[in-house]
């Protein structure tokens, strides 16, 4: 019986009241601050600019990015195209800008962060001469207002046209204006620097008010790099960039999988469709043979994953690939770093969005398999041709009446829905965000769930020069998986599933009735077995930044990452039948807690200054981590019942392990960026980081990093007017860093309770277990780029393109020691180098409508190739043998110098054996006969051996794409999002267990077996005992494993502003969607998305990528959704 731990117990109980007294704090907080104005801090900053024969409007841009300003207005209200001149050394932004404006009798008003220009009129004289051509007598005035969408703050100097004339307006101070329009068909367009434009049709309105909302497209101008942000025009290093609307279409367990396809040189493994299964990240191939995952830094907390995340509340996520880019966080970025941003309150009006999916699950694909007629048959014919025995169930007690269907009962359709809540606001000092997610997807594989709850608050306060941010969430995810699908030597069609008389009530497979020596009822132990992984995580930071001098600040960054991870499997007495694994007799209790803190304290000090034309950006600071990891143990068996499922309860306490992991490191680091006009780049960064997992001689190490760009578009002779609008060029050289090996082990440890034999009788003794290396070093990685940035057609194309040599060296590797040493086993030395060069493509085009309710669409794509190369293992180090994929121990991998690391290897099927002579030839007329596989002769010496075995093809793809579809028309939203990859392998393992092996129902493919009327045909002979080792590794597992998916698709409609106002909503959508709709691959298994997850037994991890145990099978989703903002 399975019995699903309740979640809501002490700790969650007291998480809801502390965080239910933290919403209160925080909006108390922000509502006593929201009616107070920063607009005085804001105009006494010190500014110097020296702008000759300039425009007004890049006069404006140049004083907004020394000021940290954004100036909002109407380019023809205040004629910012006409020329003129500013200077000012050291002086308030107040006082420039009415010695500058005034004179051109310009307005300005501050509203925020922003500043709002306006020309010195009346509303009513804007108009005048516009309206004249109106026939008075069918003429309709029209009044009104323009605010901004979500603050309600007033908007001077919008324009206002007539559609289809040249009549217009501007609106006032005050965001109101008057204009008189022919009838009610006119239609009326509002336009502003910085704002969507918008299309309203009068009808019988004479009272207008018009919300606009902020263009994002302009307001992303800044990307977010390692302790600060950074103009993309200035950037020098390769960064990859995620919009919030690209990710939002994508639902999710793991919040890594948001990732996949959209960022070029970044490949992400899902290991099949398991909810809340594990995510690979590769970044610029893997350079290690040991963890080649990035770093990930959320809201400047550093940590090991993404996973938990509410992708509702991510505002940005940024790549950072390249030295020049990751170096700033020095031995942590060899495998590149993932910056996350979370979303921010905002002043004005406390804005409430709300929304919720609910979608149903299906296998993607379903495999053909046969029934018990055709199992029986085919198993009969095995035994003659192995001149056994038939098993009586398959022959003369063969009962027609029992046919089960075990892919049917394992693989079902399944729930899934999804509930988001987000309330933020405050005013000019006070910000805050709240949000709360619940998350719940039932498996399409029988006895498999996964849900998450998600709380975040994130706030800032200013008050003068000082400026406190904190960022804090909680997260519990309770995992249920199905350990048992896909495992070799299972149910067999010719069984029932159930068995009344058994204890458990699932029926078995009998040995010598069935002919199956070891045959277990799966699905009847899935649905038996208790195993359920709860994790509860912490993220949390707090920042106070203070401004000194002008241009210098302090920040200090205190971070908390605490996690409680709890294990519990409890397997009940039962029993199928007296098969290996189909019985237990005692029940058995694994349950463990593993309880990790991490703290981060980081003090930076930063300067930003311009002279004339050069601009300086420094950073220098000093960081201190301590991560700790305290884990228990306990194995208990022998319960009086099955429905008591506590250690306390068991007779037999097993084992108990219990241990203590624990790091520190610190660092120092230093950056400067450095621009000359915005034309000249330059940037270098320093970081030198000790770690305590090295010995004291060996502990730090320096990483630096140097990058340089040239904005030829800003050149006197580049043309103004050309299809190329605007072109950076760039290039980066560094050295990153890796401390990947245990904590301890430079240490050499002893087991002082080791007993041996010697004289005929037991001494107690003390053994070496494990051999240290004090001389070990960290691996080191030296990456470079040249990369490229353009835009064509005034910024409607944009495009980015970077080749890159990452070359890693020093990598650690276990070297072996020869028993006759006394001891035998390995040491870890700095051994291995490898090699990823590659190149990446992304671009994107932007169709605008001239009308808001017109087509526009967007089209985002990026390709990438990436060659991996094991240049070299180092002295002594012998080829790494892994991917496992029976329980017979055969492997499928391979990795050696001059070959992609964790290749497949094996030998060449050159069809089968149709003759003597072939056999012969070969040598193999000891245990071959005809149908069994003909293997290559590789070295021709007429004999097949393990010197005949090759390397069969890489998991690694030889290139990688994804492609993203946006579009609007009136009301309608559309998105589209394909993904794929090509030129991969895949070792298809079920073609072991369904076609070769003999303890599991197999695959219709059987039929096709070689028989002396059946020649043509890649499926050997039928056997049991398979004497000459047709299941041995070869190319016959290895398939392309290349894919083009379909892996989201929506439609949604926006309903009517004049629908929502009336039942006092904000904004209401409703969308359907659909994941993984199409999938066009020749890949015969259930999915192409394999990755390194292997199946439950085998085949995981690195060496075990692209190895396919059964993975959990890719589901297709379809889902309704509906976004509500009040």
């Amino acid at each position: 019986m399975k019995i699903k731990i309740q979640t809501h117990d002490l700790l969650l109980k007291i998480m809801k009241i502390s965080l239910f007294q933290l919403f209160l704090a925080i909006v108390c907080m922000s509502m006593a601050y929201a009616r107070e104005s920063h607009a005085q801090e804001l105009l006494n900053r010190k500014i110097s600019i020296q702008a000759e024969n300039r425009t007004v409007k890049r006069i404006l841009g140049e004083l907004g990015k020394e000021a940290n300003v954004r100036f909002i207005y109407s380019v023809e209200s205040i004629n910012a195209n006409r020329v003129s001149n500013l200077t000012a050394q050291n002086q308030a932004l107040g006082e420039i800008l009415e010695s500058f404006l005034k004179p051109m009798k310009i307005n300005f008003r501050v509203s925020g962060d922003r500043i709002i220009l306006s020309q010195q009129i009346s509303p009513s004289a804007n108009m005048q001469d516009e309206t004249e051509n109106i026939n008075e007598v069918q003429a309709i005035t029209i009044t009104g207002q323009v605010t901004e969408s979500g603050t309600g703050n007033a908007i001077p100097g919008v324009s206002i046209v007539l559609k289809g004339t040249q009549r217009g307006t501007n609106t006032g101070v005050n965001g109101e204006f008057k204009i008189s329009v022919p009838d009610g068909n006119a239609v009326l367009v509002f336009n502003f620097v910085g704002y969507k434009s918008q299309e309203i049709l009068i009808g019988n309105r004479t009272q207008l008010n018009v919300a606009l909302e902020p263009d994002n497209r302009i307001l992303s101008e800044v990307v977010v790099v390692g302790y600060g942000t950074q103009k993309r025009a200035n950037v020098t290093g390769a960064i990859g960039s995620i919009k919030t609307s690209d990710i939002n279409n994508v639902t999710t367990g793991n919040s890594s999988s948001l990732i996949q396809g959209k960022v070029a040189g970044v490949r992400v493994e899902s290991g099949g469709g398991a909810p809340g299964g594990e995510v690979s990240v590769i970044i610029r191939g893997t350079g290690t043979l040991g963890n080649d995952q990035p770093l990930y830094v959320v809201d400047g907390n550093i940590t090991s994953s993404m996973s938990f995340l509410n992708p509702n509340d991510i505002e940005s996520i940024e790549v950072l690939k390249d030295a020049s880019a990751a170096a700033i966080y020095g031995n942590r970025a060899a495998n590149g770093v993932v910056i996350i941003t979370t979303k921010q309150g905002a002043a004005g009006v406390t804005k409430i969005n709300f929304s919720t999916k609910i979608g149903i699950q299906s296998p993607v694909k379903m495999l053909k398999y046969l029934n018990a007629r055709q199992y029986a048959d085919y198993r009969n014919q095995a035994n003659d041709n192995d001149n056994q025995p038939r098993a009586l169930a398959n022959d003369k007690e063969f009962n027609p009446a029992i046919d089960t269907d075990w892919q049917s009962l394992s693989l079902n359709s399944a729930p899934i829905r999804d509930y988001s809540l987000s309330i933020s606001g405050g005013g000019e000092h006070a910000k805050f965000f709240l949000s709360g997610q619940f998350y719940d997807q039932t498996g399409i594989v029988v006895d498999s769930y996964f849900n998450r709850y998600n709380f975040r608050a994130n706030s800032s306060f200013t008050k003068g020069n000082l400026k406190l941010s904190e960022s804090f969430s909680a997260s519990r995810s309770v995992n249920n998986p199905n350990s048992y699908f896909g495992r070799e030597r299972g149910e067999i069609p010719t069984i029932p599933v159930y068995n009344s008389k058994n204890n458990g009530g699932f029926a078995g497979v009998d040995p010598v009735y069935n002919g199956v020596a070891r045959g277990i009822n799966w699905y009847g132990l899935a649905k038996l077995n208790d195993n359920l992984y709860t994790t509860d995580e912490i993220l949390g930071s707090l920042s106070a930044e203070y401004e000194i001098i002008p241009n210098l600040k302090y920040k200090l960054n205190l971070g908390l990452d605490y996690s409680i991870y709890h294990a519990y499997n409890y397997t009940p007495s039962f029993f199928f039948s007296r098969s290996q694994e189909a019985f237990n007799d005692i029940a058995r209790l694994e349950e463990g807690f593993t309880r990790s803190l991490s703290t981060l304290v980081e003090n930076t000090l930063s300067y930003s200054k311009s002279f004339g034309k050069h601009n300086v950006d420094l950073l220098a600071g000093y960081t201190d981590q301590v991560a700790e990891a305290r884990n228990i143990g306990v194995i208990a068996a022998d319960f009086p019942t099955n429905d008591l499922r506590v250690i306390d309860a068991s007779n037999v306490k097993v084992n108990s392990t219990g241990g203590l992991q624990r790091n520190v490191l610190q660092s120092m680091l230093g950056r400067i960026n450095y621009n000359f006009a915005g034309k000249y780049l330059l940037s270098a960064t320093i970081r030198r980081d000790g770690s305590s997992r090295f010995a004291k001689e060996n502990r730090f190490g320096t990483f630096p990093s140097v990058s340089a760009g040239w904005r030829v578009s800003e050149e006197a002779f580049f043309p103004k007017s050309g299809l190329v609008s605007d072109l950076k060029v760039r290039g980066s050289y560094g050295k990153l860093g890796s401390q990947n090996i245990g904590n301890y082990v430079t240490t050499s440890s002893l087991n002082i309770f080791t007993d041996y034999y010697f004289g005929g009788v037991v001494l107690p003794g003390t053994a070496l277990t494990n051999f240290a290396n004090p001389n070990v070093v960290w691996e080191t990685t030296n990456t470079s780029d040249f990369g490229a940035d353009l835009q064509l057609l005034n910024g409607k194309i944009a495009i980015t393109m970077d080749y890159f040599n990452k070359r890693s060296e020093g990598i650690l590797t276990d070297l072996p020691i020869p028993r006759y040493g006394g001891v035998g086993g390995s040491i870890v030395k700095n051994a291995a180098t490898i090699e990823n060069k590659g190149f990446e493509f992304s671009g994107t085009y932007n169709h605008k409508a001239p009308d808001k309710n017109g087509l526009n669409y967007s089209i985002t794509a990026n390709f990438s190739t990436i060659k991996n190369n094991v240049l070299s293992l180092g002295d002594g180090v012998n080829p790494i043998s892994g991917g496992a994929f029976t329980q017979e121990g055969l492997l499928a991998t391979r990795t050696e110098a001059g070959h992609p690391l964790g290749s497949f290897y094996g030998f060449i099927v050159d069809g089968l054996y149709q003759n003597q002579d072939e056999i012969a030839k070969d040598g193999r007329t000891g245990n071959a006969t005809l149908g069994d596989f003909k293997y290559r002769d590789l070295n021709g010496d007429h004999k097949i051996d393990n010197n005949d075995r090759t390397y069969l093809g890489s998991p690694i793809p030889d290139f990688e794409y994804g492609t993203i579809f946006n579009a609007s028309y009136k009301n309608f939203d559309f998105s589209m999002f394909w993904q794929g990859v090509q030129g991969n392998k895949i070792w298809n393992s079920s073609k072991y267990t369904k076609l070769l092996d003999y303890g599991n129902n197999h695959l219709t493919d059987q039929l096709r077996a070689w028989t002396p009327t059946n020649t043509n045909t890649d499926i050997p002979r039928n056997t049991i005992l398979d004497p000459a080792n047709n299941k041995r590794s070869s190319s016959f597992y290895v398939e392309d494993g290349s894919y083009l998916r379909l892996k989201s698709i929506q439609l949604g409609y926006t309903l009517p502003a004049s629908f929502t106002q009336k039942i006092k909503i904000d904004r209401a959508r409703i969308y359907v969607s659909s994941q993984n709709l199409l999938t066009f691959t020749s890949y015969t298994g259930y999915s192409p998305e394999v990755g390194r997850n292997g199946g439950n037994t085998q085949a995981r991890g690195l060496f075990g990528a692209g190895v396919d145990v059964e993975a959990y099978p890719q589901a297709k989703s379809f889902f309704l959704g509906i976004d509500i903002s009040f």
